[in-house]
């Protein structure tokens, strides 16, 4: 009786099927960085010329959490005023509105806010917006504050600069090529 002779490990087969494996999980980790997506609220700050046509973004950024607040000096009141926001799958909840002074335009036939803020008249708003469009400069002190960060906007963009908030969902791809606004540089944000 003869025995057959063992077939011995084929390092090309072993290659091919370690370059296969590999080739097999990079196609997984693109399609993941494709089609798996993420809410987040985008800030855009356009930039506008002479005529004041908006131009191109100046500066683009976005943060995941769900709640943020806007913060900013009333312009005739010279007081404080707060609106606080929620992402919602549609467009952005305005939930909250807190101010230290009436004055024209200032909503009062709304429902008192179940949570007041000392010094503060709050109301709840509960209106849906697809968008926020903002202006802000250095006079009226324009914040965005989220997840425990305060970005002072009106130092980062020239004055009157139009910030556009927006709900959207970012692939894997997307967020690699824009930046966390929290990590942008910001003169004397927190």
């Amino acid at each position: 009786m003869t025995s057959k002779p063992r077939n011995k490990p084929s390092w090309l087969g072993l290659y091919l099927w370690s370059g296969a494996a590999l080739i097999a999980a990079l196609v997984v980790f693109a399609l993941c960085a494709i089609v798996d997506r993420q809410d987040v609220i985008e800030l855009r700050v356009n930039s506008t010329d002479r005529e004041g046509k908006v131009t191109n973004a100046e500066l683009t950024c976005y943060f995941v959490e769900p709640n943020f607040q806007l913060r900013w000096i009333h312009s005739v009141e010279k007081q404080w005023w707060e609106e606080q926001y929620i992402r919602k799958s549609d467009g952005l909840l305005l939930t909250t509105t807190y101010f230290q002074a009436f004055g024209a335009g200032t909503p009062s036939t709304e429902v008192l806010a179940k949570v007041q803020k000392p010094s503060y008249i709050g109301y709840q708003i509960n209106q849906k917006l697809p968008a926020l469009n903002w202006v802000v400069s250095r006079l009226t002190q324009g914040e965005i504050d989220y997840g425990g960060n305060r970005i002072l906007i009106h130092k980062l963009v020239p004055d009157y600069s139009e910030v556009t908030i927006t709900p959207r969902a970012y692939n894997l791809i997307d967020r690699w090529k824009k930046d966390l606004c929290h990590e942008l540089p910001r003169e004397g944000s927190q």
